[in-house]
């Protein structure tokens, strides 16, 4: 399966463990802030934060092993999504995870080779891809170079080429995910009691 993409797709990912331990904290997290206005949302929030930033961390190291892609640039395209839904029970669920879209093909390791062909290799291991009418070009949306190819035989139309999203490379590989989803579950829960500490006491606000 090629690892280059012709339309700019988000990709998404919610869940996982962290957002079952953080789900099953609620009870006892409420019943510990009742009288602090929005203290649950503060506490859970701010320990989610913590976790969604140790599973960047796993990673962007574990990514740029895998794919050409640098940690800065992984950082820079991955978004973490952070934020609660009550329902109409009454009952908060947990929305976590991380998204971003597909990135411009242009960041990853591209070449001409000896016929004159764009090749790009999106993984470090194994093979570059040729693309046969493929070329770098200055994009008159995003102001920097990225690589077109053409539809066709004819000049136009084009379009431009990218590689995967992060949250792509973070969940296609099981050991990587699972690595990510335990350093996120286990910050969590290293720093919930700290964040209901500093809201009783005031701390930051």
């Amino acid at each position: 399966m090629s690892d280059i993409y012709r339309s700019h797709d988000r990709s998404t990912y919610y869940g996982g463990i962290v957002v079952d331990v953080a789900e099953e904290s609620l009870d006892r997290i409420t019943k510990l802030l009742a009288g602090v206005n929005g203290g649950v949302y503060r506490a859970v929030g701010s320990a989610l934060a913590r976790a969604a930033a140790a599973g960047k961390t796993v990673a962007k190291r574990a990514v740029s092993q895998e794919y050409t892609i640098s940690q800065s640039e992984f950082l820079t395209q991955t978004k973490n999504i952070n934020h609660f839904i009550r329902e109409s029970s009454g009952e908060i669920s947990v929305v976590f995870g991380f998204k971003g879209y597909v990135i411009p093909l242009l960041k990853f390791n591209t070449r001409i080779n000896s016929n004159g062909q764009m090749v790009a290799q999106v993984k470090r291991f194994g093979a570059g891809e040729a693309l046969d009418r493929a070329f770098s070009a200055q994009s008159a949306v995003h102001g920097h170079r990225v690589i077109f190819e053409r539809e066709g035989s004819s000049r136009l139309p084009i379009t431009e080429l990218y590689g995967p999203a992060t949250p792509q490379m973070m969940y296609s590989n099981e050991a990587v995910t699972d690595e990510i989803e335990q350093k996120m579950a286990e910050t969590y829960e290293k720093r919930i009691d700290h964040e209901i500490l500093r809201i009783l006491n005031g701390w930051g606000g």
